[in-house]
């Protein structure tokens, strides 16, 4: 019983790479803040919640380019622990955390105001690269990337004398960079004024796409030293 064996490449194959990168400005804003109320009677506590919530919401109801949203709401009870004593409750806390998202930039500033205005705790901000923009980039840095591993195919086929080259394998891979983040203390604005606003950087991000894949040329038959 005869038994095929496995067809071996047809020519020469080499492994190859090829890496593009480029620095995007972030042009995207989320910021995170929290309403907190700790009081004996449940409540109170939901009833500040909910006006400090609600003016919030009110507030930036008319900005344009903003998403606002709930992200989290909970009521636990609060224990008062003391030594040698069994903890005892004190009430209740509610918090309700929300959540921005915009491309206005230039904003920021009042959005932050207008939270803490009305009595939220700011709680994170970060400064990141959108979603459609890092996607548009990614695809352009794609076919970059592609043009030049068939360029640097094309060299090694010309450095083995051949006169094509076939691709066999071609994968490709991206990366995202990581956002810029500020602590809630950096980004706090005092209420007195505007003028007094924080200088926020939205900072940049380098976003990279690496094509690996494998050639083949023909085998070519070179002449011994």
């Amino acid at each position: 019983m005869a038994i095929a064996e496995p067809q071996g490449p047809n020519g020469t194959r080499i492994n190859l790479n090829a890496a593009v990168e480029t620095v995007v400005p972030n042009d995207e804003v989320v910021i995170s803040f929290r309403v907190e109320k700790e009081h004996k009677d449940a409540r109170m506590a939901r009833q500040y919640v909910n006006k400090v919530s609600t003016a919030i919401k009110n507030r930036l109801a008319h900005e344009k380019g903003l998403k606002l949203k709930t992200t989290s709401r909970n009521m636990q009870p609060a224990w008062k622990h003391s030594k040698d004593q069994p903890r005892q409750r004190t009430g209740w806390r509610m918090t309700q955390s929300g959540q921005i998202v915009s491309s206005q930039l230039d904003a920021v500033p009042g959005w932050l105001e207008a939270i803490e205005s009305e009595g939220a705790k700011l709680s994170g901000l970060q400064f990141r690269i959108s979603a459609s923009t890092s996607k548009k980039v990614q695809d352009r840095l794609r076919l970059q990337a592609i043009t030049l591993f068939r360029n640097k195919a094309a060299v090694i086929a010309k450095g083995l004398s051949a006169k094509t080259f076939r691709i066999i394998r071609l994968n490709s891979s991206s990366h995202a960079p990581q956002p810029v983040r500020y602590r809630a203390e950096m980004a706090m604005m005092a209420k007195s004024s505007v003028a007094s606003a924080p200088a926020l950087s939205s900072g940049e991000g380098k976003v990279a796409v690496n094509v690996t894949g494998e050639i083949e040329t023909p085998f070519i038959d070179f002449p011994a030293p």
